[in-house]
């Protein structure tokens, strides 16, 4: 080996205090800049979220002011038009202080203002736009900020329509004092120095928190008066009303057009710049000191270094290494005690190496464990070889013993035919992105049974530089199954419940025409079908939706009506089950029915009497069920004069959901019905299949 020119450890020490110095340098100058930016950049944001927010402030406090007044416009001695009454509610209505509430026609002739006691004779507004505006938008206004021509205070009016019927009646207004936009500002606690404005719709000043008392009714700047006229929010370097320079955020409500200004000094910033070029100085110095100290450190350095070449010298030539050789630095005399070491170390490191590999093998057995115990098959694929390894309960999830052989084109043939080409491209792209496998498809064992597999695995270099993928295997089926039976169920339930909603649709569009017809009994009777329909509903519950007894319908709705000795209502007819379809229909005539009866009928005198009976009719190619209800024992019957809801509600529940046909008879004597409907809607026992056949309805 040649002896050329080479650097000398003092030189690699200089050399290693510049290269950390000077970058350190660099990197400290643009931290404390970065950190500067980033302070600047955070203050920014804060100062623009605070007046996003007070904006958002400004419009719920109008908001309350608003609902509060649409609340006491629709009290009801306004609309009887007690204006006297209502002077006093409007009085004591507990806005914040100072208010007063001006109740004007549309037109803007002055009922009263609350400023004034009640029947002081005032003049018409003079605001006939504000008037116009409320009187053709019907919705409220807010006002710029202007002097009150009864109390010669600043003030902004909330104006509200008062509708009655179609029309605006009234024009309710509230005139506000500026003692709540001040609170707003008071509550913000904004810093001494710094300034807060609150602006109306012409960017005047509401509220301020630098001297109110002068500037409230000013003009904003210009600066902001252009800001706002170009953006919603944001920020600007401007000058105060004082003449003071400064970083003013501004953000303006979407709701109603005001705005909120907060305005920061540029003392305040460049106080921040004087700081951090403190502290760079600082860490500039201790710099400077640390090169010097590691010059006398190199020094230290040095001269152990030769000494521990010296004796790595005479280690490579064979010698005896002095174990009492020392060069007085703890990290070199601790290299001479390592290399004295090393082949004392070489033993116990082959033990370590052994107990490594023991539990190695113990980790293995525990990994197998928790596999067998998820039912989980472990596998690996090598794509370039083709070769694959399967577990045991991998081969199980493909309905292959322990010990048959199982290769990768035998787990591709026992794939459904319909999921293969989904399962080679989950491995395709897998493989060429080096992503996770996920994926589920159906094997076909081979007793000729369908089972869902899922599939997870990952691709992993070996030390050989090929390409291999590894992962578990699951049988889901049950889970599968599990999840296509909640589907049906799912379905079912909303079939269901589609049509139950269906029924109240109807009933409720047939109340609503009753109700415009100015029946007052409309909502209790829409109530009632409810509660009807919801017993019925309850009745199907029981059997878990699969049908009723026809008899079993009849009871839940007349039972209530039913005496002591239960002969006030008779029920004959064979035992007939009823589809659910039929049930919900057949259970809102019947209620239709009894109520009519318990109003107007046979059930509302002491002595009247319901009979029902039904039958299953005979012959030709179909069979109908036939439903008879009559009345007996009840007041004088009349035809009505025109048809009302329970007789609509009958013929269209049974003749559109069933198919069926009613004749309804208002015989003096009482109410005759019958109905009719094919037997495909129902379902009889066959031990009483005959029996329905040869009973008829008289």
């Amino acid at each position: 080996m040649t002896d050329g020119a080479r650097t000398s450890l003092r030189q690699v020490l200089w050399g290693l205090v510049f290269v950390l110095v000077l970058p350190t340098l660099v990197i400290a100058a643009a931290g404390f800049y970065s950190n500067y930016r980033a302070e600047q950049q955070a203050i920014d944001l804060r100062m623009q979220e605070t007046a996003r927010a007070l904006s958002l402030s400004l419009d719920r406090e109008i908001d309350k002011s608003v609902l509060a007044l649409r609340v006491l416009a629709r009290s009801p001695s306004l609309a009887r038009g007690e204006f006297d009454i209502f002077y006093d509610e409007a009085k004591g209505a507990g806005f914040a202080e100072p208010y007063w509430v001006s109740l004007f026609e549309p037109q803007g002739k002055t009922l009263f203002n609350t400023f004034l006691p009640y029947g002081t004779m005032l003049p018409s507004s003079n605001r006939p736009e504000v008037m116009r505006q409320v009187r053709e938008t019907r919705k409220p206004l807010i006002s710029d900020l202007y002097t009150g021509s009864l109390t010669g205070q600043r003030l902004i009016t909330i104006n509200v329509p008062v509708i009655l019927g179609e029309r605006v009646a009234y024009i309710l207004t509230l005139a506000m004092g500026l003692d709540a936009f001040q609170e707003i500002i008071r509550d913000q606690r904004i810093a001494e120095g710094w300034n807060a404005a609150v602006l109306d719709r012409s960017r005047r000043i509401v509220a301020r928190s630098r001297l109110p008392e002068r500037f409230i009714g000013q003009p904003a700047s210009d600066y902001v008066q252009n800001a706002l006229a170009a953006a919603q929010e944001g920020s600007l370097q401007s000058v105060t009303l004082e003449g003071i320079p400064v970083r003013t955020y501004f953000s303006q409500s979407p709701t109603y057009g005001w705005s909120f200004v907060i305005s920061r000094p540029d003392a305040e910033i460049a106080l921040s710049i004087r700081r951090s070029l403190f502290w760079l100085t600082i860490l500039i110095g201790v710099i400077l000191g640390g090169i010097l100290l590691a010059a006398l450190l190199s020094r230290a350095i040095a001269k152990p270094v030769d000494r521990l070449v010296a004796a790595a010298r005479a280690l490579g030539r064979g010698e005896r290494v002095s174990d009492d050789t020392t060069t007085r630095v703890l990290e070199f005399d601790t290299i001479n005690r390592t290399l004295i070491e090393a082949a004392t170390n070489i033993r116990k490191h082959e033990q370590e190496r052994e107990e490594a590999l023991a539990q190695m093998a113990e980790s293995e057995a525990r990994l197998r464990l928790a596999l067998n115990a998820g039912h989980f098959g472990s596998w690996e694929y090598t794509p370039a070889a083709g070769s694959f390894v399967a577990s045991a309960t991998c081969r199980a999830n493909f309905g292959r013993g322990p010990d048959e052989p199982f290769s990768y084109a035998d787990l591709v043939s026992s794939i459904h035919p319909d999921d293969r080409v989904m399962q080679a491209e989950a491995i395709a792209k897998a493989i060429a992105t080096r992503t996770d496998l996920h994926v589920e498809y159906r094997a076909l064992w081979p007793d000729g049974s369908e089972h869902w597999v899922r599939v997870s695995g990952r691709t992993r270099i070996g030390p050989d530089g090929a390409l291999s993928m590894v992962g578990v295997s699951q049988d889901v089926t049950e889970r599968r199954q599990a999840e296509e039976r909640q589907a049906l169920l799912l379905h079912e339930l909303n079939h269901r419940v589609k049509n139950t909603l269906a029924t109240v649709q109807s009933v409720a569009s047939l109340t609503r025409r009753s109700a415009e017809g100015s029946d007052p009994e409309a909502w209790n009777a829409f109530l009632n079908r409810l509660q009807g329909l919801a017993k019925t509903h309850d009745l199907l519950t029981e059997s878990q939706w699969q049908g009723a007894l026809l008899e079993d319908v009849l009871r839940n709705e007349l039972d209530p009506y039913q005496d002591v000795m239960r002969q006030r209502i008779r029920l004959r007819g064979p035992r007939i089950n009823l589809q659910p379809s039929a049930v919900l229909a057949l259970g809102l005539a019947i209620h239709e029915l009894a109520t009519n009866a318990v109003k107007y009928g046979s059930l509302s005198v002491p002595d009247g009497k319901v009979h029902v009976m039904w039958a299953v009719t005979a012959g030709g190619t179909s069979q109908d069920l036939l439903v008879e209800w009559v009345e007996s024992g009840g007041p004088l019957v009349k035809t009505p004069e025109r048809q009302g809801f329970g007789s609509k509600l009958i013929q269209r529940g049974l003749a559109q959901q069933l198919g069926g046909e009613i004749k309804l008879d208002f015989a003096p004597t009482g109410i005759r019905c019958v109905m009719t409907f094919p037997s495909t809607t129902v379902a009889l026992d066959q031990s009483d299949a005959d029996d329905a056949r040869e009973r008829y309805a008289s």
